[in-house]
């Protein structure tokens, strides 16, 4: 009897053991779920569309206008469009992400408008690059949806022109221009989907204000001045809004889980 329960334990145990040894070959593997992050360095691409004003007001004529003269020249309504580059780091802390990024961007935004309200005569403003560095602070929605807002400073250069057709000045048309690098503050807002690990895409608005900047506009050749020189002091002051739209591509994978 006792022979006969001692082979069927070992029976038992053997069937035991084979059946656990299949279903461990036979289990399915899982492996850890990749988590999305924003946390990284990444470097895009971006395109859009920039309007804004330039304001010119006359502030000195040397020989031409008595001391502390002053009165607006033009109110210039400029539109164009731009394309650039941009490279920044984010780091995520839960839903919040906070970053730093760097843009510079080429740009033809301009406009004409007549100076003095005179028909003939006329006052251009043209901006070919724009640059920027802000801080951006966010949060997440939606899973891979980031809303942020960004604050920094801006800095544009702009060619600033004042021009008459022949007749009024000589047989001629004459034109003067001078140029400047104007400095300011950016204030804006976004939203960027990352649909990838790697890949997001953005859309974003920018209101940026400058500073106020003086540039001189020689007339000496048009108005033979008696001394040789013939310079219009101008105050020139810029402000712009940007709507763009772009690719950025984050360096390094997704966070893997840990169970």
């Amino acid at each position: 009897m006792k022979t006969k329960l001692a082979a069927a334990a070992l029976l038992l145990a053997s069937t035991s053991l084979s059946f656990a040894a299949d279903l461990a070959t036979k289990a399915p593997l899982y492996a850890p779920a990749a988590v999305w992050s924003w946390t990284g360095f990444y470097l895009g691409a971006h395109a859009g569309a920039g309007w804004g004003t330039t304001e010119s007001t006359l502030t000195g004529f040397a020989g031409l206008l008595p001391p502390g003269t002053s009165f607006a020249i033009a109110q210039n309504n400029r539109s164009g469009f731009l394309g650039g580059g941009q490279v920044g780091y984010n780091w995520q802390s839960g839903w919040a992400v906070f970053g730093v990024q760097g843009d510079i961007a080429g740009m033809d935004v301009k406009g004409t408008t007549p100076c003095l309200a005179v028909a003939f005569a006329s006052c251009t403003a043209k901006s070919d690059w724009l640059a920027t560095v802000t801080g951006r602070f966010g949060g997440v929605v939606a899973d891979r949806t980031l809303i942020y807002v960004k604050g920094g400073a801006a800095w544009m250069h702009t060619d600033h022109t004042f021009s008459t057709p022949a007749g009024l000045f000589g047989p001629t048309a004459f034109s003067a221009s001078s140029s400047s690098n104007a400095f300011g503050w950016l204030l804006g807002l976004g939203a960027e989907y990352a649909f990838d690990h790697n890949w997001s895409a953005f859309i974003e608005y920018d209101y940026i204000d400058f500073d106020k900047k003086s540039v001189g506009i020689d007339f000496s050749s048009a108005l033979r001045a008696p001394t040789g020189t013939a310079v219009a002091n101008v105050d020139i002051k810029n402000k712009l809004s940007i709507a763009k739209v772009g690719l950025n591509y984050k360096f390094g994978g997704p966070v893997v889980a840990r169970y």
